[in-house]
């Protein structure tokens, strides 16, 4: 089942340099949740920076964790969980979206789900 999750507007100059770190030397991306969320390999993790969807990572790998260092920034992340994923895909345009804590299941806001899989236009 494919999620949404939003990067902080605090947190977003960290992502992209953690982003343009793993394109230039290899490895992963990551997030960590305080509940296990229901995705598994091969679903998609779509992010809301300011206000809209931009991209999404595929997840390689769903796991426990207690906590995880960020090779990039030395910050130690805490969470009981941990969604990893390596490639990373921009949308063609990117679609109004709120932010909000927490995350949401594609699966249920239909209207979602049908533009970002194709079954509206842009």
């Amino acid at each position: 089942m494919d999620i949404i999750v939003t990067t902080p507007k605090k947190e977003i100059a960290t992502s992209k340099k953690e982003g343009d770190y793993v394109k230039k030397h290899g490895g992963q991306w990551f997030r960590t949740f305080k509940y296990k969320p229901k995705v598994e390999a091969g679903d998609k993790i779509y992010f809301v920076e300011a206000g809209a969807i931009k991209g999404y990572g595929i997840v390689r790998e769903v796991s426990s964790a207690s906590a995880t260092k960020c090779d990039v920034t030395g910050r130690e992340w805490k969470g009981k969980y941990i969604v990893k994923y390596d490639t990373w895909h921009w949308l063609k345009a990117p679609v109004e979206f709120k932010g909000f804590r927490g995350i949401r299941y594609i699966e249920r806001i239909p209207w979602l789900k049908e533009l970002l899989r194709g079954g509206k236009k842009w």
